[in-house]
């Protein structure tokens, strides 16, 4: 399966949780050995996400989450 940036963006989260199929997770670990972009958007959303998980406090609000996935969508998507 080929891969490409903008099918890895919207793959991210079911990535993150195990949910790709054999072959996504495939394509995406090739998309990935080759596109330092894609590399950086994954880094950086880990990092967001494991830091976001360490604040103390209330969780997001979906309102919240939403926006913040919309954000980052709009800034991957203006760099393709």
């Amino acid at each position: 399966m080929v891969v490409t940036c903008c099918q890895l963006t919207e793959m991210i989260t079911d990535r993150r949780e195990g949910k790709l199929s054999s072959e996504q997770e495939e394509g995406c670990a090739r998309h990935l050995a080759w596109c330092d972009r894609c590399r950086t958007y994954l880094r950086q959303m880990d990092l967001t996400i494991d830091t976001l998980r360490g604040i103390p406090g209330e969780p997001l609000h979906d309102e919240v989450r939403a926006a913040l996935f919309a954000q980052f969508q709009r800034r991957k998507t203006t760099a393709d």
